[in-house]
């Protein structure tokens, strides 16, 4: 995909400004899918429990290990972090480990 960059040497600015950019696109992605697994998480209930929902989002969207792993991290940091959201942002799944 970046096959420019063998090509061509980059200067050590260019070189931390590209990686700088790629990192916080890959932030960028990896909040949007712990936004969308709360989402499925809460839309699901009590269906299915939260373990499973967590399965089952990785694989819909076909997660590759390291991807997975540090939205199950975020999500978990996210729902036991000791910030008291607005009552209207609670979520059923805040005291998951409790």
């Amino acid at each position: 995909m970046f096959n420019w960059l063998r090509r061509r040497r980059l200067s050590a600015g260019a070189r931390k400004r590209l990686l700088l950019v790629a990192a916080r696109a890959e932030e960028a992605v990896i909040e949007t899918h712990v936004a969308n697994l709360i989402d499925l998480l809460e839309t699901l209930g009590n269906e299915i429990d939260f373990d499973r929902g967590v399965e089952m989002y990785v694989e819909m969207m076909s997660l590759n290990e390291t991807i997975a792993v540090a939205v199950t991290n975020r999500l978990l940091a996210r729902l036991e972090s000791p910030e008291e959201p607005a009552p209207h942002q609670r979520s059923r799944f805040r005291d998951v480990f409790r």
